[in-house]
């Protein structure tokens, strides 16, 4: 009898482990999602010349996303099924991303720049793809 509480409470406690995992990556995914697409919608804005004075937001929403990218890596890394290389993708793309989007505006100043923030756009859509293809996997794997 002790034996079968036991279990009981051993198994209650990793199903509780792994829905707070399972939350996390869910509320991760929904962050990158949004401020993916707002990030890019601003992009796209500053792109052909309007609400120029947003840049602010538009980083924020950019290291929002970053860093719920970086959740869902590190997530992926020790996760049960999980994929080292996804994890590794995440960390690198991100912080590829957040370094060209730091310093984007220093970079090839003049007529050659639209190939900096063509970089940087490429990088952004990596970021949301990347990001949702490792929750993806994770809930996968909790099937």
């Amino acid at each position: 009898m002790v034996f079968r509480s036991r279990l009981r409470r051993d198994y209650s406690e990793r199903l509780r482990a792994a829905c707070i995992e399972c939350l996390l990556i869910r509320i991760a995914s929904i962050v990158l999602r949004l401020a993916g697409l707002l990030a890019l919608i601003l992009g796209a804005l500053f792109w052909i010349g309007v609400a120029l004075n947003l840049v602010s937001m538009h980083m924020l929403l950019g290291l929002l996303a970053v860093g719920a990218l970086w959740v869902i890596g590190v997530a992926q890394a020790f996760s049960k099924g999980g994929s080292w290389t996804i994890a590794a993708c995440a960390l690198v793309i991100g912080a590829i991303t957040a370094v060209l989007g730091m310093m984007q505006a220093s970079l090839m100043v003049g007529a050659s720049h639209w190939v900096i923030q063509f970089m940087h756009l490429v990088l952004g859509i990596l970021t949301i793809g990347v990001g949702h293809m490792g929750a993806a996997r994770y809930r996968k794997g909790l099937s």
